[in-house]
């Protein structure tokens, strides 16, 4: 199966949510796991933010939410080239409320949060809305 330019941008454009991600935790929540197994420590203060809803979005939204877009962009391009079926797909999507009920469960470290189920539904359905409608613009 040949990749189109359009399935690069998209792989791109998922890579470039994972690194502002990161960034955002870089400057505002250094004490992710991430960091902590891969032994960055003392990266610098991180930022402030003095506006109580902007520091609550993000430290604890900001980089879930780049997360599952670069997810539902990146099952979006697997899908298209065939690589996933429809249970596949499925079964991809459903990765973010795992984790957040193995959170929840106390299976993997991390705090369970209703607004992340909450984040990833609307994430979720917006893309499977979306490219339900460009799909059927495209035929």
């Amino acid at each position: 199966m040949r990749i189109s330019s359009r399935h690069i941008i998209l792989v791109l454009l998922a890579l470039i949510c994972l690194f502002i991600g990161l960034i955002n935790y870089l400057l505002f929540q250094q004490n992710i796991i991430l960091f902590r197994l891969l032994h960055i420590e003392n990266i610098g203060n991180p930022l402030v933010i003095y506006n109580p809803i902007l520091k609550h979005f993000f430290t604890g939204y900001f980089s879930d939410t780049m997360w599952c877009i670069a997810l539902c962009l990146v099952t979006v391009v697997l899908s298209e080239l065939k690589y996933l079926n429809t249970a596949g797909k499925v079964l991809t999507l459903q990765l973010p409320f795992t984790l957040e009920a193995a959170q929840y469960f106390g299976i993997i470290q991390g705090t369970f949060d209703w607004l992340d189920i909450l984040t990833y539904a609307i994430i979720v359905t917006a893309f499977s809305l979306l490219f339900k409608i460009f799909k059927k613009v495209r035929v």
